[in-house]
């Protein structure tokens, strides 16, 4: 079993308590309820983005992967001032990412929420009329690329996967599920 078939299997559970709690229907239901489901996206991704820069494995890759400046973006586009933006809640406390193999297990969760904006952008797009230059561009990050960037990330946990390795990435993604499932289904 591939170290991908691994975390698919075993984070499985704490991905559909998630999407279950999360109730995307409301949360997309009006500007209102979207945008502030985009806080709260942007509240985790700042930290989270903060502390696994520091240790990714390449930093560069990571970069390019990360989101916060997306959901500023978008968070300007319906009404918010930076100022707001600002003063937003931040995730506290973010789990530890003490080396850079629990950096992939995290990036696991937030690759993976990637791949399923693209299935929520559309629902976005139709309901609230948003496109990606009007406050839809973090569920559409990757645009064209999604799929290639999936497929690179799989590259990098390939190339990090051993025995000594594999159950600390499973546990850093398995956790990063919690700490998103309690940041993102807390009542703000």
């Amino acid at each position: 079993m591939t170290l991908l078939e691994r975390l698919k299997i075993e984070t499985r559970p704490a991905h559909d308590r998630i999407e279950a709690a999360i109730d995307l229907e409301r949360r997309i239901a009006s500007r209102e309820a979207y945008r502030a489901l985009l806080a709260r996206f942007y509240g985790f991704h700042t930290v989270w983005e903060a502390a696994a820069e520091a240790r990714a494995p390449d930093r560069q890759a990571f970069r390019r992967r990360c989101k916060a400046d997306l959901l500023a973006r978008d968070l300007r586009a319906l009404g918010m001032s930076a100022h707001e933006i600002a003063r937003l809640p931040r995730c506290h406390p973010l789990m530890p990412l003490q080396a850079p193999t629990a950096v992939l297990g995290s990036m696991y969760v937030v690759e993976g929420s990637t791949l399923g904006g693209t299935i929520i952008a559309r629902d976005v797009e139709r309901r609230l009329g948003l496109s990606v230059e009007t406050g839809c561009a973090y569920f559409r990050s990757y645009g064209r690329d999604t799929a290639m960037m999936w497929k690179s990330f799989g590259t990098m946990l390939a190339a990090a996967s051993s025995p000594e390795t594999d159950d600390l990435i499973v546990a850093s993604a398995s956790r990063t599920f919690d700490v998103m499932h309690d940041w993102l289904c807390e009542v703000p």
